[in-house]
C-alpha cells in the first residue's frame, strides 16, 4: 500500500478517519500493517501490500463469486496489448486519454488490467477494489505505478466518502453481484459533481436465446463444479467455437455476408483478441452463481433513480450494456 492511498480511504462502517499503523515497509509500499478507525475503532490489516477491507459477513452467493473470480483472475493474469485494446472498447465514446489527471476508482478490478490501463493513460491515481484473491495479482501489476492503489472491499461497502473520484468504472462486474442496482447505487454517491460513470452489464436484449436455453446449465451444472472441471468444460466448449469463427464467420464478413450470423459482432469482436481472451470469456458464462441480463429499461431506470444524465447507452457487439452518465454539476 502507498502511504498516498491513505488518503482517499475512510472507515467503510462509519466512515471516519483511518490512522496506519505500519508493521513493515519495502521502500514506498506498506507491506504489512493495520488501518484503524479513530471513530469506532474497527480495524483492517495491511497484507502481502493490500488493505483488506472486506466484510466480515459476506451472503453464500458472495462468498463462491469471489471464489470463482479469484481462481479465474489467478489463471488469465497476464498484461498484453489486447487488455489495452480491451480497455478502449468498452471506454467509447470516450478514449484512454481523457482520465488523463483524473481520480479514478475501478470497482471490480480482476486482475487489474483495465486499472493498468487507466494509470498508462495519465490518471492522477487509479483505485482499483475487488472482493476476491485476484487483488493479489492487481497489486503485482499495479505496485511499479506510483500513480495506481489496490483495495480488496466489496462494491456494497467502499471505504471511500462520496464524491472522491472524478471517474468511476465497472466493467463486466454489476451483473454478477446478488442486487445489481444495489451495487449501482453504491458506486454513483462517490462520483464527484459533473464527474462521469461507466459501466459494463450483460443485455437481455440479443441473449434472449442464450438466457432461455443454455444459461441454466451454468446455473444448475457448470458454476456448481470443482475448478478443474470448469476449466476442462471452457476449453471443450470454446474450441469448436473458435474453429467455425475462423472457418464460417470471418471468411463471410469478408465477404459482406455475416449480418445474419448469430453473434456476429461478439464473435468478430473476439477474433480480434485471441483464444486466450475468448477461452476466459466462455469461462465467463459457466462459472458465476450469479449472473443477471439487464435491458435498457432497467438501465435507464437506474439512471433515473440515482440521478444521472445519460450520457450514451451503447448496445455493445448486439449482446451487451455500455452505460456513460453523468452526475448534475
Amino acid at each position: 500500500m502507498k502511504p498516498e492511498l491513505l488518503d482517499l480511504l475512510v472507515c467503510p462502517g462509519c466512515r471516519g478517519r483511518l490512522d496506519c499503523e505500519t508493521i513493515r515497509a519495502e521502500g514506498p509500499e506498506i507491506e504489512e500493517g493495520t488501518l484503524r478507525c479513530g471513530a469506532c475503532r474497527v480495524s483492517f490489516p495491511i497484507r502481502s501490500g493490500v488493505p483488506r477491507m472486506v466484510p466480515r459477513e459476506l451472503s453464500r452467493s458472495e462468498h463462491a463469486t469471489a471464489r470463482a473470480f479469484g481462481t479465474e483472475w489467478k489463471m488469465l493474469d497476464e498484461l498484453s496489448e489486447v487488455s489495452r485494446d480491451e480497455f478502449r472498447s468498452y471506454l467509447e465514446p470516450l478514449s484512454p486519454s481523457d482520465l488523463r489527471g483524473l481520480a479514478v476508482l475501478d470497482a471490480g478490478c480482476g486482475m487489474g488490467k483495465f486499472s493498468f490501463a487507466a494509470a498508462e493513460a495519465g490518471a492522477r491515481a487509479i483505485v482499483a477494489i475487488d472482493l476476491s484473491e485476484a487483488v493479489d495479482v492487481a497489486h503485482a501489476h499495479l505496485r511499479p505505478l506510483p500513480n495506481a492503489h489496490v483495495v480488496q472491499a466489496s462494491i456494497y461497502e467502499l471505504p471511500f466518502r462520496p464524491g472522491t473520484f472524478d471517474f468511476v468504472f465497472s466493467i463486466g462486474v454489476l451483473h454478477h453481484l446478488p442486487d445489481p442496482e444495489r451495487g449501482f447505487r453504491q458506486i454513483v454517491p462517490l462520483a464527484a459533481p459533473a464527474a462521469r460513470v461507466l459501466v459494463w452489464l450483460y443485455a437481455l436484449e440479443g441473449n434472449e436465446f442464450f438466457v432461455r436455453w443454455l444459461d441454466p446449465f451454468r446455473v444448475h451444472v457448470f458454476s456448481r463444479l470443482p475448478a478443474a472441471v470448469s476449466r476442462v468444460a471452457a476449453t471443450i466448449l470454446a474450441l469448436p467455437l473458435w474453429i467455425l469463427i475462423f472457418l464460417v464467420y470471418r471468411p463471410l464478413a469478408r465477404l459482406g455476408l455475416d449480418a445474419r450470423l448469430p453473434y456476429a459482432k461478439y464473435f468478430l469482436y473476439f477474433s480480434r483478441l485471441g483464444f486466450r481472451t475468448f477461452w476466459g470469456t466462455v469461462y465467463d458464462k459457466l462459472v458465476p452463481p450469479i449472473s443477471f441480463y439487464l435491458t435498457r429499461e432497467t438501465i435507464r431506470r437506474w439512471l433515473f433513480a440515482t440521478g444521472l444524465r445519460e450520457v450514451v447507452l451503447r448496445h455493445r457487439n448486439g449482446n451487451s450494456w455500455t452505460c456513460l452518465a453523468q452526475r448534475e454539476p
